[in-house]
Order: structure tokens, then C-alpha cells, then sequence
């Protein structure tokens, strides 16, 4: 709203210029002449008026602003053409009235503006003939030349400083519109990369492109990693510092995946999930999964050493590891969030249960997956109607085959 009136902030004022040069000029030309009639008081009295008029009804409704000054431009041009029949066509004045009505028009509106009011100043000047009759005598007058003149230079002193002001309020227009697309494109990248904090980074593609992920099924490589003895550190020892040790380890687990071409599925608590293979499997999952469990094992058992010669504290960790289908989708929440559900998630839990402290529990599925890249050793069978008796291996890596890191 204040856009649009200091859009038309000048027009007042410079109505006000235009309308006392009309009467001004009008008057010298009846006090010349001997022309004080009832026509020149009538005229007078409109010119005198209609600019606070038109102000009043446009400070009441500023949304019809626009609407209200065109119109009033058609007047404004209706005006002239009476002043104009009023000085009997006198050169100077007429010229000058005329020019400065046109070019308002076809500065604020375009050509058609300009033609409305040209055809408005004709109507003036036949409706001043209709009520004072024809009045065809132009006569110079000093005076009259010297009020054109210092109009005519407050005037377009005042059309340039409008024009100043309304290049400036198309600055600011542009700066702002810069602002508020910079500002959406910064809201764009926050919400990206929610989303990729959110979900696997394929999949948040496709969320944000599409807006949406249809539940589907997907063969994977599951990775587990729980930090036993976690809750009972909590309790008893210093909660802030177990819950650094905590995100200092699920954050290497991230570069870890990284590395080796897993994400981070979720976190539950004190165990961390990434998965390989989502949205796309590839036939290296499997040996990848298997890596990134012994590259974690390694970097705790380093993560440990340090911390006991320290004397800070350290968590012990179980990794299990198994490949399977799962149907994945996105929980729509107030907070969504992406899921997997399955038995393949149920073994992978149950693996991780039976998994000692500080080894990598690998079901037979992902051992047949991953090769000979490994050192296996049967380590038992998990029993049970929701693991259905699955042997598990324990794993060393193995100089016969190399892994290489993910691309």
C-alpha cells in the first residue's frame, strides 16, 4: 500500500502546480482584457477545487488510487482545453497547456492515455464555446509570457524530480525482489538439505522434485552398529559426556559409510543403521557393507585405546550385518521421516543381539554376497520363528580380494 501511494506522492503537487498556473494566467488575461465575467469565476472556482477533491477521495480508497487518477487526467485535460478557449487560443499559454497535458498522459499511461486526453482538452474547449461562445482573438501579453516561462521551468523541475523518484522506487522494487528470491533460494537449500539429513540422498531427489515417495521394495545391505553399555553410562556417569562420545562416534560412522558408498538409514537410541543399495543395488553391497562393519570395528578399537590411556570413558560395540529384501517408504507425520519394514530389518536386530562385544556378526545371506574378500568363521545359528534359523559369521578381512572405497 505505501508502494502504490508514493508511487502517485507527486501527482498532488504537481496538479496543484499545473491548476495555479491556469488561474494565474486566466486572470491576467481577464484583468488585460476586461473578461471578469461569471464563465472566468466559474472556472476559477473548479480550478481552485477539484485538485483537493480528487486528493481527499484518493487518500480514502488508496487500493482505487490508480483508477481514481486516470480518470482524473481525462478532467485535468478537460480543464485545459476551457483555459485555453478562455485566452482566445493566446500562442504562448496554449502551447505550453497543451504540451505539458499530453505529455503527462503519454508519460503516465502510454499513447492511448494521451489520446483520451487530447480528445478530453477538444470536448473543453467546445463546451467553453457552448456556454461563452467562440472566442478566437490570441493577443500577446507580457506578463502572460513571463508566467509560461517560470511555469514551464517549475514544471519540468518537478516532472524531472518525479521521474528521479520513480526510478528510485523501481530500484528499490528490483533490490527487494532480488532480496525475496535470495531469500527463497536460501529456504530452498534449508529445506534440501533437511531433506537429505532426512533420507537417503537419492530418494530425497526424488522427494524434492516430485514432493512425494511411493512406498517400494528394495534388495539391500544392512549395517547395524549398537554401542553397548550406553544407558548404564548415562545414568551413572556424565550425560554430556557420553552423549559427545555418542555423536563424535555416529558421526565417523557417517564418513566411514561415506567412504564406503553407505548412508545412514537412522539412528535408534545408541544404535546407528546405514544401508547400501538404496534406492539402487549394486552387486558390490554386500562386500561394501561387510567393509564398512570392519572399518568401524577398527576405528573403535583405535577410539578405545586412546580414551583408556586418557582415562575417559569408552563404549563397547556390536555390528551385525545382512542383506535382504525391504519394502521402504516415508512416514508423513507432523515429522516425517523414512522407513524400512521387513524381516530382513527383524534378523539384522536379532543379529546384533546375539553379536559379542566388539566383533561383526554376518548372516549367510551377505557372506554368499560378499565373497571370498573375507576370512569367515561359522560363529552359530539364530533360533527362533522370527529369524528362522539363520546361521551367522564372524569376519576378518582377507589379503585374497580388495574392497575398494565407494567413488
Amino acid at each position: 500500500m505505501s508502494a502504490l501511494l508514493q508511487r502517485f506522492a507527486l501527482f498532488y503537487p504537481m496538479r496543484i502546480v499545473g491548476t495555479t498556473f491556469m488561474v494565474v494566467v486566466t486572470t491576467l488575461y481577464a484583468w488585460e482584457f476586461d473578461r471578469f465575467d461569471a464563465m472566468y469565476a466559474a472556472l476559477v472556482a473548479v480550478l481552485l477545487v477539484y485538485p483537493h477533491v480528487i486528493q481527499s477521495f484518493a487518500r480514502k480508497d488508496p487500493q482505487q488510487r490508480q483508477k481514481i487518477e486516470m480518470r482524473t487526467f481525462l478532467f485535468d485535460s478537460f480543464m485545459l482545453g476551457m483555459v485555453v478557449h478562455s485566452t482566445a487560443f493566446t500562442p504562448l499559454p496554449t502551447f505550453v497547456l497543451v504540451t505539458v497535458g499530453l505529455v503527462n498522459a503519454l508519460a503516465v499511461n502510454g499513447i492511448r492515455q494521451m489520446l483520451y486526453s487530447a480528445a478530453a482538452l477538444v470536448l473543453g474547449i467546445l463546451a467553453y464555446a457552448a456556454f461563452a461562445g467562440f472566442n478566437v482573438h490570441p493577443r500577446d501579453v507580457i506578463a502572460i509570457d513571463v508566467t509560461c516561462a517560470v511555469f514551464l521551468f517549475v514544471y519540468f523541475m518537478t516532472f524531472a524530480y518525479s521521474s528521479y523518484n520513480r526510478n528510485a522506487l523501481l530500484v528499490q522494487s528490483e533490490t527487494a525482489l532480488r532480496e525475496q528470491k535470495a531469500s527463497l533460494e536460501i529456504e530452498k537449500l534449508r529445506s534440501d538439505g533437511l531433506l537429505f539429513n532426512l533420507l537417503p540422498a537419492k530418494l530425497a531427489s526424488e522427494m524434492g522434485r516430485t514432493g512425494a515417495i511411493a512406498p517400494a521394495a528394495f534388495d539391500v545391505t544392512l549395517v547395524a552398529i549398537e554401542m553397548r553399555g550406553f544407558a548404564r553410562r548415562l545414568e551413572d556417569g556424565d550425560s554430556a559426556e557420553v552423549l559427545a562420545h555418542l555423536m563424535h562416534c555416529f558421526k565417523a560412522f557417517d564418513a566411514i559409510g561415506d567412504r564406503r558408498g553407505l548412508e545412514k538409514l537412522k539412528t535408534m537410541g545408541d544404535i546407528y543403521i546405514g544401508v547400501a543399495g538404496l534406492p539402487t543395488p549394486t552387486p558390490r553391497d554386500a562386500a561394501s557393507g561387510v567393509a564398512t562393519a570392519l572399518d568401524v570395528r577398527e576405528f573403535l578399537g583405535d577410539l578405545a585405546a586412546s580414551r583408556e590411556a586418557h582415562g575417559a570413558l569408552r563404549l563397547d560395540a556390536a555390528i551385525s550385518v545382512h542383506s535382504g529384501a525391504i519394502i521402504g517408504g516415508v512416514v508423513e507425520t507432523s515429522k516425517i521421516s523414512y522407513d524400512v519394514w521387513g524381516s530382513t530389518m527383524r534378523t539384522l536386530l536379532a543379529l546384533l543381539r546375539a553379536c559379542p562385544d566388539g566383533e561383526v556378526a554376518v548372516s549367510e545371506v551377505t557372506r554368499t554376497r560378499a565373497g571370498d574378500a573375507f576370512d569367515w568363521t561359522r560363529a552359530g545359528e539364530l533360533g527362533g520363528s522370527g529369524a528362522g534359523g539363520i546361521a551367522f559369521y564372524s569376519v576378518r578381512k582377507s589379503g585374497r580380494a580388495r574392497i575398494t572405497e565407494h567413488a
